[in-house]
């Protein structure tokens, strides 16, 4: 599961595009969400993936 924060919804689409080529298919569950971030941070992504034993 990935969390993604941008700072302006104009980013979307490129992260979209970004998402789509590292990430790959079957995408996991994904929320994006537009929101301030500290200065100079434009995007930030948090993580969450299960592994087997």
């Amino acid at each position: 599961m990935l969390r993604v924060y941008l700072t302006d919804p104009a980013y979307l689409a490129g992260m979209n595009e970004a998402y789509a080529a590292v990430v790959g298919e079957p995408f996991p569950a994904r929320t994006t969400v537009c929101m301030s971030l500290p200065p100079g941070v434009l995007v930030e992504i948090d993580a969450l993936a299960v592994l087997d034993d």
